[in-house]
């Protein structure tokens, strides 16, 4: 897979565009090389996978769920998919990101999510246990397996509660959310797949360290009759989101 310059201008795409400037993105993803790539009328991202080892990955449904948030005002648009290449052409997005969020941000964040839940998509329904067997056979130390069995535990106790299952982003970390002047950006879809909501709520309480003054408006901007229930569903996805990145963690790093 090339990623050199002179690829990048050379590419179908960008060839007849005028290219001004060529930049490596400063904060990379662990999956791929990101460069914005500045033309005479306007901006790129160009995402070059380098890794689908993780669990979860397809780039092809990645970019199908790009072109469909678009419509929706979610993210950005996509221009060009180059399976050969590894390559995702989209434009570029101005912004910020955050890693603390005002009580009117998270409101915001959250209705963004919830459409991002109401998207139409198809895909096989997230599986914890293939993460849980994967983990299992490619970290063997003491300290991995603990966390293992917890997960293990945590994932049983999953059958309390009532699925609400919908398409999920998977990662709204900080790096994967822009505030712009206008609006609230979600990027970085790789790992978009079927899974319960909770998953990407919980995973907005980690990644922000939200309290539980925030934590209720949360689950009240998300829910028109908000129940205890939600309460103890949401911290055990906390736990379970806090495992996998563990997990994930020392897998890749």
């Amino acid at each position: 897979m090339k990623t050199d310059i002179s690829f990048i201008k050379t590419h179908d795409f960008l060839k007849k565009k005028y290219i001004k400037n060529i930049m490596l993105v400063k904060n990379q993803g662990l999956c791929n090389t990101n460069y914005i790539v500045k033309t005479k009328k306007q901006s790129y991202v160009l995402r070059f996978f380098h890794s689908n080892k993780s669990v979860n990955i397809s780039r092809e449904f990645e970019y199908k769920v790009q072109k469909e948030a678009f419509k929706k005002n979610l993210t950005a648009k996509p221009y060009y998919f180059d399976k050969k290449n590894g390559l995702l052409i989209s434009n570029y997005l101005k912004g910020e990101h955050k890693n603390k969020l005002k009580s009117k941000e998270l409101k915001t964040l959250i209705k963004k999510v919830k459409k991002v839940h109401k998207l139409k998509m198809k895909s096989k329904t997230y599986d914890f246990n293939i993460d849980l067997n994967h983990y299992k056979n490619s970290l063997h130390d003491k300290k991995s397996q603990k966390l293992i069995k917890k997960l293990k535990k945590k994932l049983k106790k999953l059958r309390n509660f009532k699925k609400n299952l919908a398409l999920c982003h998977h990662d709204l970390n900080p790096k994967n959310i822009i505030f712009s002047d206008k609006n609230i950006y979600l990027i970085d879809w790789e790992y978009a797949g079927i899974n319960d909501i909770f998953f990407d709520l919980a995973t907005i309480c980690i990644e922000f360290n939200l309290d539980k003054r925030k934590k209720k408006i949360l689950l009240k901007q998300y829910f028109k009759n908000l129940k205890y229930s939600h309460f103890q569903k949401l911290k055990c996805y906390e736990k379970i989101y806090s495992l996998l990145c563990k997990l994930w963690f020392k897998e890749n790093l």
